[in-house]
């Protein structure tokens, strides 16, 4: 068995958006005119100079369910070839298309001795484009770790082994070295790299090595590419290029390398014209360059279609001719039941380089599922661009309220998003100003939704004028010494230590969500007696701090991609490891996904483990997510309430990049019952320090924990507090409490200061 080791705008300003241009929302007044016909007037005036032709995607349905693919190759005689992996009958085959990818047939399976099996299994395979194979198969010695042997398929399926092995490096022995990387370097050699990054050049009649290339695999990974004479190497940072002929490094192609930087690391690379240019893919999309030449050309925007989406994950590129091509990739949203997917993108001359529309979309931070619904809806409409942009980034270092304010000061000039999604804005103020549309009439049938998540922000004529289309919900999970289901704040944090060694700003920003709905007054100030008490009692629970959490290599700190709050250190799922090993009492944070293998894991390794609701002043509470609004100033709000009606449809509420859960009802039990593992029996390890290894089955939820689960949501009745700026406040006192550098009575002042100053701007 293979196992896998894996913040509110200025009051102020807002007024004075009201002074300067009536807005025509919720809570406004009804204007005739959005600005529409000089939008049209100055398409019309520019048709004659648009630019025409683009790229096309479509997802190929093979009728083979694949596994994985290893490798995809255009034949010397123009078929199509395919080495993978079926899902269906778990062999490792070959397959042929001789009609551009639309019709695939196997030519053979591989021989039985190198199929999967408890002897040993085969991930990696690379085609030659006269029809050879050579695919890497992993023996298990049986106590003495994994031998990795190369076998040769001929055009009939034979197979026998290379005469190669791995080298040991100096002062190590071979065994248990790991080919990391495969590929044909014309028809007669193989490049295969190691897991220390080294590449050999291999001759497959008596694999014999010709060249050895030494890279520092320790400090960026390198991907190996062949394309006629050339081998080229590709780090985050190089674009390196050797004559595999002397085996010699040419000169530096700033062009190629100024191409990298632009694009970002290519993970997927096919040449042509034996080699004299390549065309590499990237997450920014399809690039081709010339060698020798002085640009990079980029084919294809992967903002408008699947390459830019974040379950997108290229495995091979093969270019059928300059206006058609195949991506194999992994992507879990794809309609393939395993995420590995086959798409073809064909030119075609007549529709616009650019799309007619522009829709422009505006959040504070990063949200994975908005690019992930924009790469579907794109797809479906060839007319529309869908412009994405996220404020915050460890780039531009900017902060809340000066995103906000930005914000703000576009929407006064007209310049303002057409779509926001309002994780962490001030919604009710935007509300009160008529910034934002109704969005009732957008939503689907009554019924098919949590209502109470839905309906969070609408008001008391019945108007929507934002709602969530995800969700998270405060958790928290603990042995019964430090926990008990359905228990309150003051019971839980009476309990001594509970929340020692853990991240001081980090816990006072999980207990914002579950403390922070309760401290709202109805004159909109905040209530410091119960400040006051929410800080002292974190401060019981958390005992004292220890220093050494100071210590990036001691403390515990989660990292993840991207500006987002709830995805990074907030996450539930990040607490998981910590907590298993005893390193923390109670993992507490937002719950956005079920992963019910590595729960019930970590429940095995504590004393009558549990989890539920996180406590805190205010109860039932939810945490609303992707909150959209609708710009009421928007010169394109049919195209914004096209791709709102999109995002609550059941297609968009499928997709799961742990940033939220569905608000419809059916896609949010597709989401926890973890379907996607029927029938599999891989297991899934996750390591840490000194050894700690956690193994848990990926298996399907049962169905009493799905109900479990929906009848904790169906109880969820209180949104919590969604306001950055006042967070972000409230977090940096709270961590001076929890290392004691100030008293709650202090921290409570300083915040009531700082909050009241935010609300009188």
């Amino acid at each position: 068995m293979k196992r896998k080791i894996v913040k509110r705008a200025a009051a102020m300003l807002l007024t004075m958006v009201m002074v300067c241009a009536s807005l025509a929302g919720c809570s406004g007044k009804d204007q005739k005119g959005t600005g529409n016909e000089t939008v049209g007037k100055n398409a019309e005036e520019s048709s004659e100079k648009r630019a025409m032709g683009r790229f096309l995607e479509e997802e190929v349905d093979t009728d083979i369910v694949f596994g994985n693919i290893m490798d995809m190759k255009k034949l010397e005689n123009g078929t199509l070839r395919i080495i993978g992996s079926n899902a269906d009958d778990e062999m490792n085959s070959v397959w042929d298309s001789k009609d551009q990818g639309a019709n695939w047939e196997k030519v053979y399976d591989f021989p039985a001795e190198i199929q999967d099996s408890d002897e040993g299994y085969a991930d990696r395979g690379a085609l030659s484009a006269d029809g050879k194979a050579v695919c890497v198969y992993n023996k298990n010695e049986h106590g003495s770790g994994i031998k990795p042997i190369l076998y040769l398929l001929d055009q009939n399926g034979s197979a026998a082994p290379l005469a190669f092995e791995l080298p040991a490096s100096k002062g190590e022995t071979a065994q248990g070295k790991m080919i990391m990387g495969i590929t044909f370097a014309g028809s007669d050699q193989l490049l295969v790299k190691d897991e220390t990054d080294k590449i050999f050049q291999i001759n497959i009649g008596d694999g014999s090595v010709k060249h050895t290339y030494e890279f520092d695999g320790s400090i960026d990974t390198h991907q190996v590419y062949a394309a006629g004479k050339k081998m080229i190497v590709f780090t985050s940072t190089e674009a390196l290029v050797y004559d595999t002929e002397t085996g010699e490094q040419l000169p530096l192609e700033e062009s190629l390398q100024q191409g990298l930087a632009e694009a970002g690391l290519f993970h997927s690379v096919d040449s042509m014209d034996g080699g004299e240019s390549i065309y590499c893919l990237s997450g920014g999309g399809l690039y081709h360059y010339k060698f020798g030449g002085s640009v990079m050309e980029q084919l294809i925007d992967s903002k408008m279609n699947s390459m830019g989406a974040p379950a997108f994950y290229p495995i091979a590129l093969t270019m059928v001719d300059e206006e058609n091509f195949l991506v194999a990739a992994n992507d879990s949203n794809s309609s393939s039941p395993t995420g590995v997917a086959l798409l073809k993108y064909s030119y075609d001359a007549d529709i616009p380089a650019k799309p007619d529309k522009e829709l422009r979309v505006y959040s504070l931070y990063e949200n994975r599922e908005m690019r992930q619904s924009i790469s579907r809806f794109q797809k479906e409409h060839a007319d529309i661009f869908v412009n994405y942009q996220a404020a915050m980034s460890e780039e531009n270092g900017m902060n809340v309220s000066d995103a906000l304010k930005t914000l703000t000061t576009e929407i006064m000039a007209g310049k303002g998003p057409d779509l926001m999604i309002l994780d962490g804005m001030p919604v009710e103020t935007y509300i009160e100003k008529g910034i934002l549309k109704d969005l009732s009439s957008l939503i689907g049938e009554e019924g098919s939704y949590f209502e109470d998540i839905l309906k969070t922000y609408e008001d008391e004529q019945g108007q929507l004028c934002a709602a969530p289309a995800r969700f998270m919900i405060p958790m928290i999970q603990a042995g019964s010494a430090y926990y008990t289901p359905g228990e309150d704040f003051d019971t839980f944090t009476g309990r001594k230590d509970a929340l020692a060694n853990m991240e001081p700003r980090s816990v006072v920003e999980k207990f914002w969500y579950t403390c922070g709905a309760a401290w709202r007054k109805s004159d909109g100030t905040l209530d410091a007696a119960k400040i006051t008490e929410f800080l002292t009692k974190l401060k019981d629970a958390y005992g004292t701090y220890d220093h050494s959490l100071d210590d990036e290599e001691t403390g515990v700190h989660m990292t993840m991609d991207g500006n987002t709050e709830e995805i990074g250190k907030l996450s539930f799922s990040h607490g998981n490891f910590e907590l298993a090993f005893g390193r923390i009492n109670v993992n507490i944070g937002l719950f956005s996904n079920m992963d019910y293998g590595m729960m019930t894991a970590v429940n095995k390794k504590l004393d009558h483990g549990d989890y539920g609701l996180m406590p805190g002043q205010a109860e039932h509470v939810f945490v609303p997510a992707m909150i959209l609004g609708i710009n009421s100033k928007s010169s394109q709000t049919e195209t914004a309430e096209a791709f709102v009606k999109y995002l609550f449809s059941q297609d968009s509420q499928n997709i799961s990049q742990s940033g939220g859960l569905p608000v419809e009802k059916e896609a949010f039990c597709s989401v926890i019952d973890g379907h996607q593992c029927e029938g599999k029996e891989n297991l899934f390890c996750v390591g840490g320090v000194e050894d700690e290894i956690l193994d848990y089955a990926m298996e399907p939820t049962p169905e009493e924990e799905i109900k479990k689960l929906t009848d904790l949501v169906e109880s969820l009745n209180t949104p919590a507090f969604r306001d950055d700026v006042i967070k972000d406040v409230v977090a940096e006192q709270g961590e001076k409490v929890l290392k004691g550098e100030i008293n709650p009575k202090e921290a409570t002042d300083a915040i009531i200061q700082k909050v009241n100053i935010y609300l009188a701007e």
